[in-house]
């Protein structure tokens, strides 16, 4: 699902870019710390350059399939810079001040 100037849209795509576009979804939450969403969540830099990549290649398709303009609000992903100090001790720690 995409959303649009009124909400949520389904559109009209090809079944190969839906499944992308659902792979994307599921792969962005495990990009996530569920066990507490502020803590930096597990994924180094280069596994966020490849979804960061995949995304790129995704919008692409998109507006390809759908021949018109697709506003880009992605922000990429980014190893978190505190993640070696919540690997270390996770139930320990806190966010450095910055």
């Amino acid at each position: 699902m995409l959303w649009g100037d009124a909400g949520p849209v389904d559109p009209p795509v090809s079944r190969a870019l839906r499944a992308s576009l659902e792979s994307l979804v599921e792969q962005y939450d495990e990009s996530l710390n569920w066990d507490y969403p502020p803590d930096p969540g597990p994924w180094r830099e280069a596994r966020c350059a490849r979804f960061n990549s995949d995304v790129r290649a995704a919008l692409a398709r998109l507006r390809v399939e759908l021949g018109q303009e697709v506003e880009d609000g992605f922000t990429e992903l980014h190893e978190d810079p505190d993640l070696d100090r919540y690997l270390a001790d996770p139930k320990g720690f806190r966010r450095s001040s910055r």
